[in-house]
């Protein structure tokens, strides 16, 4: 086969086009610091990316809830800690109290306090986080408990979705908190009572046991919410790990190598300035075969 000086100029002009396309892929990658700014760059790495990139938003959704569910618990905590001191200080008024030696008077003092104790308790039962009642199963909108000590909640669980097929309940329905074990507003109502009509034996033979029946409970549902804090902190670490883990392969999949993509560029420039001048020896004859 004849090789014509026309062919060799169209073969020179399709590799010169190559080697300019190559160029101008590399620069692109240098400017937005990315291998794969089109699928068509890498069929094979849009894939990865999209998969690396589903996991990471997958494991953002779990960091989320993994945040939301611990502020749900740390409220509860703090609401079950305050509840705590209140019972602990209405027993030492209790036994206070329970003393036949101490004047009537004191002890109208007493079921005073009581009665204070008992009101805030009422604002604790009430806690809200975020806007929500914690303690109202899923009334929510709605304060779980009246003034008069009334629960209107449900036994509605909340839980926050903090893995794949793996869920907890953050939330503790207001009646297992104050009133199935004991119902702490009665309790504290009929220990003002006892206070005010001097019922000494009352008080030191049923309320006190009541009262630790009530502050054991309390202290049992800090418990539980105890172990399901440490439950989350385990599963943000791990959470944290699989981000990073994640990130590092997108990056690895999608960024580029500053260093070894400018040496790229500054060979394929070499390669083109070459490639220009073996051309102009090959297009030269061709002007002067013209020319005559």
């Amino acid at each position: 086969m004849r090789v014509t000086q026309s062919m060799l100029v169209g073969n020179f002009l399709s590799n010169l086009n190559n080697n300019y396309r190559i160029m101008n892929k590399i620069q692109e990658q240098l400017s937005t610091g990315k291998k794969i700014n089109r699928p068509s760059d890498d069929p094979v790495g849009v894939v990865s990316s999209l998969r690396l990139r589903a996991g990471l938003t997958e494991t953002e959704k779990y960091l989320n809830n993994v945040d939301d569910a611990r502020a749900w618990l740390d409220t509860t905590d703090t609401a079950l800690g305050q509840a705590s001191d209140l019972l602990q200080r209405a027993r030492e008024l209790t036994i206070y109290g329970a003393n036949d030696a101490l004047a009537q008077q004191s002890r109208d003092a007493l079921a005073q306090e009581i009665h204070q104790i008992r009101d805030q308790m009422i604002q604790v039962a009430n806690t809200t986080h975020d806007g929500r009642y914690i303690f109202g199963g899923f009334k929510t909108s709605n304060q779980p408990f009246t003034a008069a000590g009334a629960y209107t909640g449900d036994n509605g669980s909340i839980a926050y979705e903090i893995g794949v097929n793996v869920s907890m309940q953050v939330n503790i329905p207001g009646d297992a908190a104050f009133i199935n074990a004991q119902d702490v507003f009665q309790l504290l109502a009929d220990i003002e009572a006892d206070l005010t009509a001097g019922n000494t034996a009352s008080l030191s033979n049923v309320r006190v046991g009541e009262l630790d029946t009530a502050i054991d409970n309390i202290l049992s549902l800090r418990s539980e919410v105890g172990a399901k804090t440490n439950r989350l902190d385990l599963t943000k670490s791990r959470l944290d790990e699989a981000n990073l883990n994640l990130s590092e392969l997108l990056s690895k999949n999608e960024d580029i190598n500053t260093a070894e993509v400018i040496t790229q560029l500054k060979m394929q420039e070499n390669t083109y300035r070459t490639a220009l001048a073996a051309g102009a020896r090959i297009i030269q004859p061709t002007l002067i075969d013209f020319l005559r």
